[in-house]
């Protein structure tokens, strides 16, 4: 990736952009983006602390449903107050151009998140923003054809095909096509995969930056969903996260479960919770008969959920230790 550089703006959009000067490739980040990554980094933490309290702390057997009611209440204002003060803040986001960390419920992290953790996710946000302008350019989606790398784009094409994105993006144009290709490359790029280093650690954190990259970029351009008119040069979110989720999960289903029994699909399921109170507060305000979310409905579907990739999970290792008894008896034979 020689001749690709990188750096920090602080005008235009909350974005990040790829552009040729010469045989060089130029990478922008916006700073806009990196506060935007802040607030959702933030929001995030809140969530994930408030599944992670319910599920370790809260007694659902207690007989006394007022004191259970206001602890569930408690827990669910926590989770959603910051949601609703960035989607109520995104209005004059937009407006002036310039997005800044400023509320209280978008700086108070939960009290036992520690503050290395929330940048870690903040950096691998801008990371995979970073990654992604970079396969623009190595997948040969700009001007200079000196940066473009075949063997990327050979692997992209494959994890597309091998994890049915086809079908996805068969109505998109191709702007269009060309994003979802810089999602896909970026993901791999940061799960080590385009150098053949993949680690637990690296597809922890691809999983964190694509996920919090494509929901700030969506709830700031308000792109949830996309149609495929010449003019459109992104898909919007669902289309992007529908692709990245495939991706995601045909890479990491075959990895055994950690130390600790945690496996990268089940971070991704604290990310498909938060997604989806996310896109039902907008579709609550876009459209009249939608209610507003609430978070034991959530939460009992990600337990739902669990339970479902816990049984899938076994059956990946039923599968792999009968195949590898096979080989065993053939060669016995």
């Amino acid at each position: 990736m020689r001749n690709i550089f990188v750096a920090r703006a602080f005008k235009e959009d909350a974005n990040a952009q790829a552009w040729s000067f010469r045989d060089s490739g130029v990478v922008e980040l916006n700073y806009g983006f990196t506060s935007a990554a802040m607030i959702y980094a933030t929001i995030f933490c809140h969530f994930y602390d408030a599944v992670a309290t319910t599920a370790n702390d809260v007694d659902f057997s207690d007989d006394d449903l007022n004191v259970l009611g206001m602890i569930l209440e408690e827990i669910e204002n926590g989770a959603f107050e910051p949601i609703l003060v960035a989607e109520n803040s995104r209005t004059s986001w937009r407006e002036s151009g310039r997005i800044f960390v400023a509320h209280p419920a978008l700086l108070e992290l939960p009290k036992n998140r520690k503050k290395d953790h929330y940048h870690e996710l903040v950096c691998a946000t801008e990371e995979f923003a970073i990654a992604h302008e970079i396969c623009h350019h190595i997948l040969g989606h700009t001007e200079s054809a000196s940066r473009r790398k075949p063997q990327v784009n050979t692997i992209v094409q494959e994890w597309l095909d091998r994890s049915g994105s086809r079908e996805v993006c068969s109505n998109l144009n191709p702007d269009q096509l060309e994003e979802i290709e810089a999602d896909v490359g970026a993901f791999l790029l940061m799960a080590g995969v385009l150098g053949d280093q993949t680690t637990h650690a690296r597809i922890y954190r691809g999983v964190a930056g694509s996920m919090l990259a494509l929901i700030t970029l969506g709830h700031i351009s308000e792109n949830w969903i996309s149609g495929e008119a010449p003019g459109e040069t992104h898909p919007g979110f669902i289309t992007r996260y529908d692709v990245m989720s495939r991706i995601i999960h045909e890479l990491t289903l075959p990895f055994p479960r950690g130390s600790i029994g945690d496996h990268p699909l089940g971070f991704m399921l604290q990310f498909e919770g938060f997604i989806s109170i996310v896109l039902q507060f907008w579709m609550s305000r876009a459209k009249s008969e939608v209610k507003d979310p609430h978070f034991l409905n959530i939460f009992s579907w990600m337990l739902d959920r669990g339970v479902e990739l816990d049984e899938k999970l076994k059956s990946q290792v039923n599968r792999e230790n009968s195949s590898k008894q096979h080989e065993n008896t053939e060669r016995l034979s």
